[in-house]
Parts: C-alpha cells; structure tokens; sequence
C-alpha cells in the first residue's frame, strides 16, 4: 500500500472511530436529557394543576349559602369533568370516589399529562370536597378556618409523615392532613394494565362500567402503587385515627433496586388553601361594606365585642363603636352576607370576621408597627386558625368570643373600643382612649395569621 493509501485509510479509520466515539456519547447525554425533559413536563403540570385548585377553591363565584374552599370531585371515568359527588362528609362511605383523574374539565385547563404522557390523578379530602347537598346540611357549609382541616395524610419517599391526617386540633391544622393531593402516575410497574377492554370504553376513552373503576383505564391499581391506589381521609372523631392510611411520593426502590412506587404526589396542604380562602372572605366582606357606604353615606358601626361577652347571638351594631364584628344587615344584592338564612357560609365565618370603622384614621402597619398605608377608612380583619403565642392558647369557647386577643394578633387584638361597653374589668388597653387605629397586616408565621383587607 502506497503512503497516500495508507494516510487515506489512517484518516478514513480515525473519523469513523470519532463519529462512533460521539455516538456513544450522544447516547450517554441523551439518555439523562430525555428523564430530565420528562420529569419538567411533569413538574410544569402538576404546578399547574395546584394553581388551577387553589384558584378554583378561593376564586370561583359563591352564593349566599356556599362560599369559598371547596374542590371538584375527582373524575372517575376519564371524561374530564368531575363527578356531582364524592362520598359523605364524615368520610365514612363513598371512599373510593374521592380518589380518580384530576378534572381538567371542571377546572377549566388544559389537558394536562405528565412526562409518560398519562394523565394527572387527584384525591380530595372529605371536608374540602364539593357537594350539592350544601342547602339540606349546616356542617357542609362551615368551611371555617377551625374547622376546615385537612385529612389526608401524605408521607416522603422514606416513609416519613409530611402531612398527618390523623390531626384534630385546629392548632396544629398547618401540619395536619392534606386538603387535596395531584399525582403523576409515571409509566406502568409491573403488571399494571391500561387498555381498554372490548365493551369497558368508549371510543372518547370515557370507562363505561358501573362503577367506573371497574375498567382497567379508570382502575386506580393501574396507575398508582401501593397505598396510594386506595387512601382513608375520614373527619369523624370516630374514624379519624384511620387516616394515617395516605399516599407516599415516589420513586420507592425496593432492596433490589426495583422501583416499587413511581408516583409523584404534590399535596395541597392547609397552608396552601386557607390563606387564600380567608382572604377571599375578607374581600366578599370588604365589598358589601363599600356597596352600604355608597348606599348609606357612611360605613355601618360595628358590633362592640363586649356586646357579645356573654351570648353569642347579639349582632347589632353600636353607634359610636369603631371596632367589632360585621352587624347583621339587609345587606341586598350583590352580597353574600346571607345573616337571617338558617345556615350559609357567612355564618359559619362571622365569628372569624372583625371589622375597624375610623375614617381617614387607620394605618395599616407590618409587624414592627411601621406604617405601610396610611389615612385608611376602615378594614376588615379575618381570624386564622387559633394559635399557641409563647405559651398563650387562644381558645374560642363561648366566654371568649368576646375577647379579640383569642382570635386576632399584633395590634389587632388591641383594636377593641369601649363604646356602648361601659366598665370593664381588666380594662383593654385601648379603652380608655378609644383611638386605637393600628392594624397590623403581615406575612403569616407561627405568631400571626390575620388576614386584612383595607377600605377604601
């Protein structure tokens, strides 16, 4: 072989050893990349999917008798919409139809898939799940901050609980259960099935069994592992040690190094949920007071809580009062403050509700006391969940509606006004003076969680 030849055929050898080099590396990257693509399409829709809960929960429009807070019912033949109902309140029947695909229908989004290209799945809890039977019950209704906890226990890959459902006491409700869960199935493990049999779908993929999980594409046990295809959330006292039976987030490797569960679990927790829903009672409550101004010339008075000292029925305003709860009104539409109505959701909040009337004398301040706003009308506070303050436990048993140090924090559990009170033993420190007009809006944390909403 000539040199030429040989130059040729060393060159020819070395760019085939190079291309074959940066195959295999091609290879290596793009195995990697392509997990990497399918886990953000996953990420991207599940952040989607909670967004489009929360909004659902807090901002969809409300009635008289229902507020805000509830969630869809989960799908459960894979058309898309939610189902009309999931089970009793107490949780104790109706489990299995709290758990199906998120309703991306009902919710008004798009189709959403994870990065194996199946749909999304969602579990809603007992109390968060929506009814059509709101009008026949009154603990339907009470979506309260005391009340409204979450069950669903949720635990990490390891095992370990993020998310207790087993808890009752509204104190502890910011680490209790969960209010909803979304779930990325993954691709099938093991011998899971998917496909339709002849007769089970129809040509939309919609399971036409009865039930519908009976079908293989709407059987949970296809596309979730372990615990996960069937949970326990019940809010009865009775049944309630039982919701330790939640969801795990995946992956879980067996010892083997098997994947045994390749769920992703989001959960919506109640700190999620109830700032949002008690700012949307705040602004519902902020704009029938706006519509009384315009009406009347002037807010309404407030009622003092020395008023309520010692039943919680009188809601009569007293002139001269600057600080207390929303009195009850012929609020007329648009309002939802349906007070005369034998339960709606306003009564179950009002308890929750204060509201401050000083015009052109309100500051609103951050938790240091700086003012932020100043010059402010009025405001409406809303009460989160009772609090343990450095020792102090607020409790709202009858004796203490009356006090707003059990409801409210900062200097919005000074804000009480003598007017209409008389005499008080101990005295309120702004009693004396009646002037106190400080409200305190700040982010929530373990010492604060009043949510407020200013006028104008």
């Amino acid at each position: 072989m000539q040199a030429a030849q040989r130059g040729a055929f060393l060159l020819l050898a070395t760019l085939v050893l190079v291309v074959a080099i940066g195959f295999v590396f091609a290879m290596e990257l793009a195995a990697p990349a392509s997990q990497a693509s399918r886990d953000r399409i996953t990420e991207r829709a599940i952040a989607e999917a909670r967004e489009a809960l929360l909004a659902y929960g807090a901002d969809r429009a409300v009635t008289t008798l229902v507020g805000p807070g509830y969630l869809p019912c989960p799908d459960l033949d894979n058309d898309g919409w939610g189902e009309p109902t999931c089970g009793s309140l107490a949780g104790d029947n109706g489990q299995s139809d709290r758990l199906g695909r998120l309703p991306w229908k009902t919710l008004g989004i798009a189709d959403l898939r994870d990065g194996d290209g199946e749909r999304l799945w969602y579990a809603v809890s007992t109390r968060y799940k929506g009814l059509l039977n709101c009008a026949a019950s009154a603990a339907c209704v009470d979506m309260s901050p005391d009340v409204a906890l979450g069950t669903i226990t949720v635990r990490d890959s390891a095992g370990a609980i993020v998310h207790d459902g087993t808890l009752a006491e509204p104190y502890r409700a910011a680490e209790g259960g969960a209010v909803a869960v979304v779930i990325a199935p993954g691709a099938p493990l093991g011998s899971q099935s998917r496909s339709c049999a002849t007769g089970d779908c129809d040509e939309r993929g919609r399971c036409l069994t009865d039930p519908p999980q009976r079908a293989a594409a709407c059987d949970p046990a296809n596309y979730l592992e372990g615990d996960n295809a069937a949970f326990v959330d019940r809010s009865d006292a009775a049944g309630r040690a039982r919701n330790a039976d939640g969801f795990r987030q995946g992956p879980v490797a067996l010892p083997d190094g098997r994947v045994s569960v390749n769920d992703r679990v989001s959960a919506l927790g109640y700190r999620d949920v109830m700032p949002r829903m008690m700012r949307r009672v705040a602004l519902e409550a902020a704009s029938c007071l706006r519509s009384w101004a315009a009406m009347h010339g002037g807010y309404p008075a407030p009622v003092p809580l020395c008023a309520q000292a010692t039943s919680p029925t009188p809601w009569s305003a007293v002139e001269g009062a600057r600080f207390g709860r929303i009195a009850d009104a012929a609020w007329g539409e648009p309002c939802t403050l349906a007070t005369p109505a034998s339960h709606s959701w306003w009564k179950a909040w009002r308890l929750n509700v204060f509201y401050a009337a000083q015009p052109g004398a309100i500051d609103i301040v951050d938790a240091e006391g700086r003012a932020t706003r100043r010059a402010r009308d009025a405001a409406v506070i809303v009460a989160g969940p009772p609090l343990v303050i450095d020792g102090f436990v607020q409790h709202r048993d009858a004796p203490a509606i009356a006090d707003a140090r059990q409801f409210l924090e900062g200097t919005n559990a000074l804000l009480e006004s003598g007017a209409g009170c008389g005499a008080r033993t101990p005295p309120f420190p702004c009693e004396a003076a009646g002037t106190c007009t400080r409200v305190t809006a700040a982010t929530a944390s373990r010492a604060f969680n009043d949510v407020v909403v200013a006028l104008p």
